[in-house]
């Protein structure tokens, strides 16, 4: 049970019901039953991971839930609110200015993980312009290399008809199994990425109820001990296998549950520029809309009519 969620829930749904958030979501009914598990999202909004949570919420009345979150955040530069949850609910924290962050994040996430809880992730690391995904980092994708616990994708977005936040949950899944190499090359990395890829094929069997979790908690754990057996550069190599190919599967799954419209991006500076497009043409849909309305409601008129 996790009593830190539990005391601020009732605040955050009345919170959530206000004009400026006004949330509504779908799907949460594809999470499994507890953790462990990875939720993968993109980034719209400064209260995305709480706007998540509440979504979940059942499961994390179970167990607790630990986003990655740059240190900036705890500064307040995502606003007050995420200040307060950064401090509350307590982070796997990011420091952008220092380097080798990310494995610091994985090898803290893989403790979580051992423990049945849940980790956040957003992959693009920082917020982008609507209708654009932006490039995802490796973070995420060397973490689900590395343990064989399911990924829940999650699709962000402020609705169009009133603002307010739209939370959209897939269907949970797993990383690819990577390429075998030709010959053995010997490495404990090698060696650890078949054990996980076996563990997978496991874990895609088990029902997401809560001995299923309990069961794949267990496989964390396995794999738990055996990263504390590597030595630090093999430790490090384990949490570099992810390729370009990954991120493009993950962020697939993620563009699956984003409006019609939506595009990749490959910088905040392309952002700009179809952002500013997507939001024209929506524009340009909902008078067209407008019209046709206008028009079935107008005897002896056609849109055609209208549009001529």
């Amino acid at each position: 049970m996790w009593i830190r969620f539990r005391l601020i829930k009732p605040i955050g749904l009345l919170i959530a019901r206000k004009p400026k958030y006004n949330l509504k979501y779908t799907g949460e009914q594809h999470a499994p039953y507890r953790g462990p598990f990875i939720i993968v999202a993109n980034h719209q909004t400064a209260v995305d991971v709480f706007a998540t949570g509440l979504a979940i919420r059942k499961v994390l009345n179970r167990c607790p839930l630990k986003p990655w979150a740059k240190t900036g955040v705890k500064e307040g530069k995502e606003g007050m609110l995420g200040a307060v949850l950064w401090r509350y609910l307590r982070t796997i924290p990011i420091d952008r200015e220092a380097e080798g962050e990310a494995p610091k994040a994985i090898r803290k996430s893989v403790e979580y993980l051992r423990k049945g809880q849940l980790v956040f992730v957003h992959p693009e690391a920082t917020r982008y312009p609507p209708g654009t995904l932006g490039p995802f980092k490796y973070g995420v994708a060397n973490l689900g290399r590395a343990v064989p616990a399911p990924i829940l994708p999650v699709g962000i977005y402020r609705r169009e008809e009133d603002n307010g936040i739209q939370v959209n949950i897939g269907v949970p899944f797993y990383m690819p199994d990577l390429k075998e190499p030709s010959e053995d090359d010997g490495l404990p990395e090698s060696a650890i990425r078949r054990y996980v890829d076996s563990l997978k094929h496991w874990s895609r069997q088990l029902e997401r109820d809560k001995k299923g979790m309990k069961l794949v908690t267990k496989m964390i754990e396995l794999v738990g001990h055996m990263f504390d057996s590597l030595g630090s550069s093999a430790y490090e190599r384990v949490f570099q296998m992810a390729s370009p190919a990954d991120n493009e599967f993950l962020s697939d799954r993620i563009m699956e549950l984003l409006p019609e419209g939506w595009k990749k991006v490959g910088s905040r500076e392309e952002a700009t520029g179809v952002s500013e497009e997507y939001l024209a043409w929506r524009a340009a849909v909902r008078a067209l809309e407008a019209v046709d309305a206008g028009a079935s409601d107008t005897p002896g008129r056609l849109p055609e009519d209208l549009l001529s």
